[in-house]
Formats: C-alpha cells, structure tokens, sequence
C-alpha cells in the first residue's frame, strides 16, 4: 500500500466480509489487521480480498 486511499480500500473491502468485524489497514507500515469469527469466514477468503485489491500477502 502507498497511500491512504490503498489503505481505505483494504480496510472497506474486508469490513463487507461476513464475519469480519474490524479490519484497519496502515499503509505507513505495510499492515493489515483483521478481527473476524474463524468459524464465519477463513484467512485464505481475507487473503484473496487483499489480493484482489492488487496488493500482495506475506504471513
């Protein structure tokens, strides 16, 4: 992520996610933090949003 708008994306598109209760994404540090019901929703369907918002995951 290099701006702020990168980050509103990351952040909105995750939010939408049944099961996903909170996400803050910083582009400063290169972070995304998700709070979400491991039973509603899994990390590979987090991580294949952030990608589809063009950005890459490492764990």
């Amino acid at each position: 992520m290099s701006c702020g708008g990168c980050q509103l994306l990351v952040k909105e598109a995750l939010e939408e996610l049944n099961g996903v209760s909170q996400a803050e994404a910083s582009f400063r540090d290169g972070l995304v933090t998700v709070d979400y019901d491991p039973e509603a929703i899994n990390m590979a369907a987090i991580t294949a949003v952030i990608e589809e918002q063009g950005f890459r995951v490492q764990e």
